[in-house]
């Protein structure tokens, strides 16, 4: 439906809403959806619940050894501790320390799992020799940890494994039954330190007293309320969010992935250095686990493919392993690993970003469309019903896309990724103005995104596969602050009133990265943008009402790789009804950074009742951030409102999202 804009010079503010003319076509759930990829701590400690880092014992090589000492310090920083880059000088795993007196430490190649384990040999008589990790815990919920091994040695060792917070233990067990093969050892690990705070460093230790030698492989440490390996206040956060799809492996990790290291026995599973990002995959988060992540929190999943060095072939196999009868060759494998049921993916992306220089196997248009042809044969003679997404990119690569394979691009994916190019020396006030003018000419550039479609006769379609504000600047605005929050609700309210072009939306990302949910030190809060996620997945609106707004507009100003924008309607809004025609929800971004707006709102044709739901979302700025230290600074309010007479006049605060919820009168 049309947001009509009319005398954007007048000085007062009004916003009529057309109740009695709503579009046909309802709105999809699939525009409130998120991305996931392994980059950083979004996947391994992030949404993944097993605390320790480098539980295989793996060496320098499997984190790219020209920037393990950049991650080694950045683990020394927020562990505040010394000793991690050393220990790796002594023959101990990267994120280990050496502990006890005299041990010998060496990276032993005939290793339980991949290619090496961790050996230690005790050369003096007497004391004790082992590693150990500092640790956070998640202690506010918690106090129960599951911990297992696999080990060896060729005496009848025993280890004890222990928990220690400024050299005092406050849980130890004891493993014992060591011998010449592997064998996994598993302890329950109750700890008592009622007194720690959010942020206290602990030490995972593993020690022994005999002579040795004795080899360590595969150490996992979960709480014991984790939810299928998954951290429960993640889980948590996006259940009460409603969201409804999520988009996983990458992102540009996806173009160096191999889905079959991610399947079986996860201990089994092959440690590789990530073929995008810095560190270390472990492939503990692979199909079955993300799978088990959207039933928990309730979402669809959306597959993307590695187009860059996957083949068609491979993506097949997954589309059978995914969707395939147990009669068929991976969906037996499936069954094998615990899933006799088809999980019926319907949505599959092929390939992220292939266009660009930063991605393994870019290419240009050409060649994507040879290959978006022979992905997509060969994945629809697994699974003739699935859904498939094309990389799309500028307007000519998308036509070169559509001119070569017609009718099976039913859509064409985009990422705006806004203010990378902004400046340190910028302005804060005009970043701002400057990105909420992107989100009012974005539906301008949607329609020249799908305008090669169009041109073939086919129903154009977009999904918005990551978008985020790319300023990486923290004294500008950015996906931290209350910006992001109100950048991504414009862009959302231009999705709406789409009337569909727009068919999904993943926002980048869940967890650590590109704002929404931050996990830090196992204590886990949300962020501002994820509050745009609740507000809008949570109302009951389906039908976009014709909304008008008169009032103030103001200039873009130039940054950057951003778009200047004459005039940008200080007020930005959209009105659903829901099913039932019984409920309105009007939902408006003030994009003004300072000052509040008083606007009387009409709803033509709705005799409302006299309270009205308010929820509202803002800061004392639009730098505005939640912290560790203030984890709920900015949150949504609510509170009701009553209206007078048959109008509405409400005062939006500056730079806010807003939703306001009207009842017909009974």
């Amino acid at each position: 439906m049309r947001y009509e804009v009319n005398e954007c010079t007048a000085a007062r503010s009004r916003l009529d809403v057309w109740v009695n003319r709503p579009a046909r076509r309802p709105i999809s759930r699939y525009l409130f959806g998120k991305f996931t990829e392994h980059l950083g701590q979004n996947v391994y400690n992030g949404i993944w619940a097993q605390i320790l880092r480098n539980p295989g014992f793996e060496a320098a090589g499997k984190f790219g050894p020209e920037r393990l000492d950049r991650l080694l310090a950045r683990a020394e920083q927020q562990f505040r501790v010394e000793g991690l880059r050393a220990g790796t000088e002594q023959g101990v795993a990267p994120y280990w320390m050496p502990w006890g007196r005299g041990g010998e430490y060496a990276l032993d190649v005939n290793a339980f799992n991949s290619d090496h384990c961790q050996r230690i040999r005790r050369a003096a008589r007497g004391g004790s020799a082992g590693v150990e990790q500092p640790i956070f815990l998640p202690l506010h919920r918690v106090r129960e940890f599951e911990f297992s091994l696999w080990a060896r040695s060729r005496r009848a060792h025993r280890l004890s494994v222990s928990i220690v917070r400024d050299g005092k233990v406050v849980s130890r067990v004891t493993v014992g039954g060591l011998g010449a093969n592997w064998a996994k050892h598993t302890a329950r690990l109750k700890v008592n330190a009622p007194r720690a705070q959010r942020g206290t460093v602990f030490r995972l230790r593993i020690s022994f007293s005999g002579p040795g030698p004795v080899w360590l492989d595969q150490a996992f440490l979960f709480p014991a309320d984790h939810v299928d390996g998954f951290d429960p206040d993640v889980i948590r956060l996006w259940r009460e969010a409603k969201l409804p799809l999520l988009r996983f492996p990458g992102g540009n990790f996806v173009s160096g992935y191999h889905w079959k290291d991610g399947v079986g026995p996860v201990e089994r599973r092959p440690t590789k250095l990530n073929p995008a990002w810095a560190g270390a995959e472990y492939n503990h988060v692979g199909t079955d686990e993300m799978m088990a992540l959207c039933r928990a929190i309730g979402c669809e999943p959306l597959i993307c493919v590695n187009a860059g060095n996957g083949t068609a072939p491979e993506a097949a196999e997954w589309v059978e392993y995914c969707n395939g009868s147990v009669d068929t060759r991976y969906g037996a494998r499936r069954a094998l690993n615990g899933r006799p049921e088809p999980y019926n993916v319907r949505f599959w992306e092929i390939g992220n970003e292939l266009y660009g220089k930063w991605q393994i196997g870019c290419c240009g248009a050409t060649e994507y469309a040879k290959r978006y042809g022979e992905f997509t044969r060969a994945m629809r003679s697994v699974d003739p019903g699935i859904r498939f997404i094309a990389n799309g990119h500028e307007a000519d690569w998308n036509a070169e896309v559509v001119r070569r394979n017609g009718a099976t691009v039913r859509s064409l994916s985009t990422h705006p990724l806004i203010g990378g190019a902004v400046s340190a020396e910028a302005e804060p006030d005009d970043v701002f103005r400057a990105l909420m003018g992107y989100t009012h000419v974005y539906p301008r550039i949607l329609r020249r995104l799908a305008l090669p479609m169009r041109r073939a006769g086919l129903t154009p379609r977009i999904a918005v596969t990551e978008l985020q504000v790319f300023v990486h600047i923290p004294t500008l605005p950015n996906n931290r602050t209350v910006t992001e929050a109100l950048w991504t609700a414009s862009m959302l309210n231009a999705a709406i009133r789409s009337g569909g072009l727009v068919e999904l939306v993943t926002h980048s990302a869940l967890v650590n990265h590109g704002g929404c949910v931050l996990k830090q030190c196992e204590f886990v809060w949300p962020e501002p943008v994820y509050f745009t996620h609740k507000l809008y997945g949570t109302q009951t609106g389906v039908l976009p009402l014709h909304v008008n707004y008169s009032g103030p507009c103001h200039r873009a100003p130039h940054v950057p790789g951003v778009p200047r924008v004459q005039q940008v309607p200080e007020l930005d809004a959209v009105a659903l009804a829901n099913g039932r025609g019984d409920e309105v929800t009007l939902i408006v971004v003030n994009r003004r950074p300072r000052g509040g707006l008083r606007v009387p709102i009409a709803l033509h044709g709705f005799a409302r009742a006299p309270v009205v739901r308010v929820r509202e979302l803002t800061g004392r700025s639009f730098m505005a951030a939640n912290t560790f230290e203030k984890p709920d600074k900015v949150r949504l309010r609510s509170r009701t409102v009553r209206a007078k007479g048959s109008r509405l006049v409400h005062t939006f605060p500056p730079h806010s999202l807003t939703q306001l919820v009207f009842r017909a009168a009974r």
